[in-house]
């Protein structure tokens, strides 16, 4: 009967097989995001059908805004070494990785592990030859999501002037890059650059991919750099394994070897309206974005219910 109908038994028998596994898994899963999670996720998926390639120099500077010193380097470090020579690079760190794993006092001269990871950063800047490098201090894990917070990272930022940004996307899977995102948003709407979102802890859907191929050995090199990091997370290895996957996605190199970063690259506009589509309007934060932010112990501007 199966046959005369047109349909092969082996397919009627997948699709009765895989309809509970849609109710006890996929169900369930689209169930605990919000409506305005599942719509910016179908967004950034739809734009990343037909991924485009980036070449350098992508602009003139160059702003690299990391949660965490290492963040740039897991993240973005092969477009940055490739641009280290065309543009200025600038680094922003916002947090003082004070929360960064333990420390053997005496360690390089440093007593605490924020003045450790501070020079972890300031070596990997020098290798970027970074026009400039600064610090907000924010304590990890608690980036307060205040008026007083965005004015000054607007601060930085306007100082800098970039037509290029770069950060970990808005829904990555650490609290500090997602107040991160907030920040930013909240800030500096309006200026003209072009933001590349990066990956870190949770891949995205790239709509933009990067040939990091001549420069992989220095990124992993870069990554090396933060031995403090290290102890707890092979980042080595997962930054080599990541890069063979987006060179896979990307096909620059017969067999679809080499390297690659992938980004989410978007007009600032359009990145920051997805971001306060997600977590809130300007002094605003969503009340079912308040999960997303982790905002029990942290100085907030007012939810929106």
């Amino acid at each position: 009967m199966l046959h005369r109908n047109g349909l092969h038994p082996r397919r009627w028998l997948t699709g009765f097989v895989s309809y509970p596994r849609f109710l006890g898994y996929v169900k369930p899963q689209l169930m605990t995001d919000s409506e305005e999670e599942f719509l910016v996720r179908r967004k950034v998926l739809a734009r990343a059908w037909n991924p485009r390639q980036l070449t350098a120099p992508l602009g003139k500077r160059i702003l690299a805004l990391c949660p965490h010193p290492d963040d740039e380097s897991i993240g973005a470090g092969g477009l940055l070494l490739a641009h280290r020579t065309c543009s200025e690079i600038h680094l922003v760190c916002m947090c003082n990785g004070e929360r960064g794993g333990e420390l053997d006092h005496g360690e390089d001269g440093t007593s605490t592990m924020a003045e450790l990871r501070r020079a972890e950063f300031r070596k990997t800047a020098e290798i970027l030859k970074a026009a400039s490098v600064r610090h907000l201090d924010f304590p990890d894990g608690n980036i307060p999501c205040s008026p007083a917070a965005v004015e000054q990272l607007r601060a930085v930022i306007t100082k800098i002037h970039p037509d290029v940004v770069l950060l970990p996307w808005f829904l990555d899977g650490h609290v500090d890059h997602r107040r991160t995102n907030l920040l930013y948003a909240w800030a500096c709407s309006d200026i003209e650059a072009t933001v590349l979102g990066y990956e870190i802890w949770t891949m995205l859907e790239p709509n933009a991919l990067f040939d990091i191929t001549p420069h992989l050995p220095e990124k992993l090199a870069l990554i090396q750099n933060y031995r403090s990091q290290l102890r707890t997370v092979d980042y080595v290895s997962y930054a080599a394994g990541l890069a063979s996957v987006r060179a896979y996605q990307a096909a620059f190199w017969p067999q679809r070897s080499g390297a690659a970063e992938g980004f989410l690259a978007l007009p600032n506009h359009d990145y920051c309206e997805m971001v306060c589509e997600l977590y809130g309007a300007p002094g605003q934060i969503r009340s079912d974005a308040a999960a997303l932010l982790d905002l029990s112990h942290v100085e907030t501007a007012s939810v929106a219910k």
